[in-house]
């Protein structure tokens, strides 16, 4: 059976075609897509025999998109499906097999569907590319810092705060509109003088990158601005692709959760205090908590309350009045018949809760102290 994704930023038509996709018989729908950046990430680490895209999505138009697919998937046959007919010129030159007018209709699919089969019979197996090395190395998490230039283990000298902010932004984003970047760095100003202030500051954030290649890592066109994820390397995008393989899978590896300790060395652009990064901040500061708490559980449930503890401990570093983390730790000490750590830990929740809050620890973990 052929396996395709969808992608398309219209809910109703990505409904319908997938249903009609899935009653052929003859297709798999792997995975549907609204968000063209979750395609990209998608592709990167699944394989599949075809795609059927939208044209006019925000941000990455379904022509970009086949570029960015074919970057992971070099001979992946593309189904454009459109509203329009305008862009029946552009699908051929990027070698589409079909291009379907919607509304969609079961026949028309049909006759996709044969001219793919068609297609991959024809098309022989080529070995997928190798991911082109990495033009910048990004540090987001603790202290912002950026790797190359015109030499790559040099740090990138940014010209003023505003340029650096514009980087921050950009690669934080990975894409954005124009209409977006100006009411987040140039909210106070007319359109017209925030795009100039973008131009202009776009370009020395090029000049500081060495971004003058014919395949520049920033890139521009009517729908907005983006970066060339895959000739960077940023400890947030590996971040990212961690959080996700680890809330999908049943079955935990400890690499996993060694790798996500490594890669938060602290809150996202620590001390740079951008109003746009807070909310982000705080909320990949969750869910880095939120996955050292099933480290930690994942560890007792194998038996290793050492690993354990380690895990419930880098929690304290970003919450220390957690009463319910502290309570686990004192557990879990006082199992391994270590009183004076558990007293330790104890000690240490009293100091916090005291200096924090004016208050004691509750009753239950009183209770516990006095019982052990």
């Amino acid at each position: 059976m052929m396996k395709v994704i969808i992608v398309d930023d219209e809910d109703l038509s990505l409904k319908r075609l997938k249903r009609i996709l899935t009653e052929s018989g003859d297709v798999e729908v792997c995975e549907v897509f609204q968000d063209p950046e979750k395609a990209c990430e998608y592709a990167a680490q699944h394989s599949f025999d075809a795609a059927f895209l939208d044209i006019t999505m925000p941000r990455i138009s379904g022509m970009q998109l086949i570029g960015e697919l074919r970057k992971h998937h070099a001979s992946l046959p593309i189904v454009l499906v459109t509203g329009y007919d305008e862009y029946a010129v552009q699908a051929f030159e990027k070698e589409v097999t079909d291009y379907i007018i919607k509304p969609v209709t079961a026949q028309r699919i049909s006759s996709s569907i044969q001219r793919l089969r068609q297609r991959l019979r024809d098309t022989p197996a080529l070995p997928e590319p190798n991911a082109p090395a990495p033009r910048l190395t990004v540090k987001l998490f603790g202290e912002f810092t950026v790797l190359g230039g015109t030499d790559a283990n040099s740090p990138v000298k940014l010209r003023t705060p505003k340029t650096e902010e514009l980087l921050a932004f950009l690669l934080y984003t990975k894409s954005t509109s124009r209409d977006a970047l100006a009411d987040t760095l140039w909210k106070d100003l007319s359109p017209q003088k925030a795009w100039t202030n973008i131009n202009s500051t776009l370009y020395y954030v090029r000049r500081a990158i060495g971004d003058n290649s014919d395949v520049p890592m920033i890139q521009k066109d009517r729908n907005g601005i983006r970066m060339d994820r895959e000739v960077i390397q940023c400890d947030l995008y590996e971040f990212e692709a961690l959080l996700r393989e680890i809330r999908q899978t049943s079955t935990y590896q400890p690499e996993m959760f060694e790798r996500m300790d490594t890669l938060y060395r602290g809150e996202l652009l620590k001390g740079r205090h951008y109003e746009w990064a807070m909310p982000w901040s705080r909320q990949l500061e969750m869910d880095f908590v939120t996955t050292m708490e099933t480290a930690a559980h994942y560890h007792i449930q194998q038996n290793q309350p050492w690993r354990a503890l380690h895990y419930l401990d880098r929690i304290l570093q970003i919450d220390s009045i957690r009463e319910d983390i502290h309570r686990e730790m004192i557990m879990l000490y006082l199992s391994l018949g270590r009183r004076t750590e558990a007293q330790w830990q104890y000690q240490r929740l009293e100091e916090h809760l005291q200096e924090e809050l004016g208050s004691r620890p509750s009753f239950d973990i009183q209770q516990l102290m006095r019982q052990s």
